[in-house]
């Protein structure tokens, strides 16, 4: 069981979030980075989206728990922290939730705040 001691809690996906697809993601290109697929051994040329990759830092040096979830699974996660060289700011890596079972109806209201910033 993994226990998380911390009141402060950030949870940040992988996809759209830290890292953009384009329809270029097959070919590299301006500003992309290779990121290896751990899945099918395929190479993804994506671009960082520097302002969420600055964020996620930060609130690790303020002493959050930084969480890191992605709907295409832990072992995509994972290669992605890995090759933007964040593996030191992430204390959890976990498939994103498909369900969720809480007596509060809207996940804002246990989630708190979205951040996504242009």
């Amino acid at each position: 069981m993994i226990e998380i001691d911390n009141e402060f809690v950030v949870v940040c996906d992988i996809d759209d979030t830290l890292v953009m697809w384009n329809d270029e993601y097959k070919q590299p290109h301006a500003g992309a980075m290779a990121f290896l697929d751990p899945y099918d051994g395929s190479t993804n040329y994506l671009t960082p989206h520097q302002k969420h990759i600055d964020l996620l830092r930060k609130f690790k040096g303020r002493g959050m728990c930084v969480i890191i979830w992605s709907a295409a699974g832990t072992q995509w996660a994972k290669s992605v922290i890995n090759t933007l060289g964040l593996a030191d700011f992430v204390d959890v890596i976990m498939t994103k939730p498909s369900k969720y079972i809480d007596d509060l109806v809207r996940a804002e209201d246990i989630l708190g705040s979205r951040i996504y910033l242009k």
